[in-house]
Formats: C-alpha cells, sequence, structure tokens
C-alpha cells in the first residue's frame, strides 16, 4: 500500500470514526413527541399541519405499570417496565424500580380485568416506543448515522392504525417501514378525540442509504432495550433533552 493510499484509508477511518461520535451524540439527546390533547408537539412547540415527515428506524413494544394513578402534577416514571423487539419473551428492565414479576407472561399486572380503574383493562399499558428520524436525513449514509433520532408513543387506540400501516407497506411495496418515508399525523376521530395515522410519503431507493437505515436500526433498538428508564416519564412528550432538529 502506498503513501497516499495509507493516508486515504486513515481518512476514511477518521471520517467514520466521527460520524459513529456523532450517531452517539444524536442518539443520547432523544427527545419524546406528545400526542397530548390531540395536538402533535415536539419539545413543547406544535408541529406544523400536526403532521410530519420521517423514517421509521424501529417500533420496539413497550410495557409500562405505574403504582400510583396519574397525576398531571407529579409526573414520574413507570415502576416497572419492559421493552424488546416483540412481545414474545418480554421480561422487565433490570433498572426498573419496582420489578413486578420475573417475565411479562405470568405477571398479575399484565392480566385481563387487572385495572385499577375496573373493568376489563390491564393494569399494565402495552405501546409501541416508535423510533424516527427526519425525513431529509436520506440525503446519505453519513446523514443517517448522523440524524437525530426522537420517539413517538402512539395512545393504545392508535396501536391498530400503526400495525395495520406497517402490513400495508409490506403487501403493497414489499418493504419495512425503514425503507419509506412516512406521513405521521395527529387528527381527530368521533370515538377517542384524536388519532395516529402513518400514510407513505415515497419509498427509498438508495442501496447505501438503505444499509445505513439498517443499521441505525439495530443500534437504537439495542439502545433502546438497554436503557435505563429514558423518557420514561408517564406524560407523553416529556422532554429528555435540548434539541430543536424535527
Amino acid at each position: 500500500m502506498s503513501k497516499n493510499q495509507v493516508a486515504l484509508f486513515e481518512d476514511q477511518l477518521a471520517a467514520l470514526a466521527n460520524e459513529s461520535v456523532k450517531a452517539e451524540q444524536a442518539s443520547s439527546q432523544m427527545t419524546f413527541l406528545s400526542t397530548k390533547g390531540g395536538q402533535l408537539t415536539y419539545r413543547n412547540d406544535p408541529v406544523a399541519g400536526n403532521k410530519l415527515a420521517c423514517i421509521i428506524l424501529t417500533a420496539p413494544v413497550e410495557r409500562l405499570y405505574y403504582k400510583d394513578r396519574y397525576d398531571a402534577s407529579k409526573i414520574v416514571p413507570p415502576n416497572c417496565v419492559a421493552i424488546d423487539a416483540s412481545s414474545i419473551g418480554m421480561k422487565p428492565l433490570a433498572t426498573s424500580t419496582d420489578i413486578q414479576h420475573a417475565t411479562c407472561e405470568g405477571c398479575p399486572k399484565n392480566e385481563w380485568g387487572s385495572s385499577p380503574t375496573g373493568g376489563k383493562g390491564k393494569a399494565c399499558r402495552e405501546t409501541r416506543r416508535i423510533l424516527i428520524i427526519p425525513a431529509d436525513a436520506v440525503t446519505s449514509a453519513a446523514s443517517v448515522a448522523s440524524a437525530e433520532v426522537a420517539a413517538i408513543r402512539p395512545p393504545v387506540t392508535s396501536l391498530k392504525n400503526y400495525s395495520s400501516y406497517v402490513q400495508t407497506v409490506a403487501t403493497a411495496m414489499r418493504r419495512p417501514p425503514l425503507a419509506v418515508i412516512t406521513e405521521i399525523s395527529v387528527v381527530p376521530d368521533a370515538k377517542t378525540q384524536f388519532k395516529v395515522v402513518f400514510n407513505t410519503l415515497k419509498a427509498i431507493d438508495d442501496p447505501a442509504v438503505i444499509e445505513a437505515l439498517i443499521a441505525r436500526s439495530k443500534i437504537e433498538l439495542e439502545k433502546a432495550i438497554t436503557s435505563a428508564n429514558e423518557g420514561m416519564a408517564e406524560e407523553d412528550g416529556t422532554p429528555t433533552a435540548q434539541s430543536d432538529r424535527f
């Protein structure tokens, strides 16, 4: 290898190292968007048009158990938390402050009819932590690697909308959500006041960008699963960092 080739190789490694640092910084600054009251907000600021264009990297399942009833004046993290790629074989994070059972399966708080308010519901709430990056982050593999990640938890009544969207993208386009640009919007609903809906804007066709999205998806899923209750405040949209990327 010539001196010029060695120098070029070293420059490439340095560039990759820089992008890795940016990706780490972006991950650590994750903010949760809120849908409270039917208004999509980011860091407590309304999102224009109540919709945003993004790429859904991954959407792990979350189970959140709160011992005390919701109090808007005292926002607290859940007592017991589980998060994983799917609902199969889930168990609480070791960082949970009050683990209710060794596994989610068989946990009394995950049984129908366990809701402290009565009825057929569960005491433990199941939702999804949908991890997204801005649509303009797909200009290159490098921009994907350094893009800031944000998260949104759809209300329970909108979880079926996300499931249907994933199936539609897979059937009609033969793609996972990370290979398309998605519009997430919050719209009025007669039965539930509002709902979160998902629509495809366009496919992503650059192979290098898709490879970068796949790699970033794996990184962010692992971070979410191993996080120490990050962003787990009971009120959706509680900001976890100062940022204005979205």
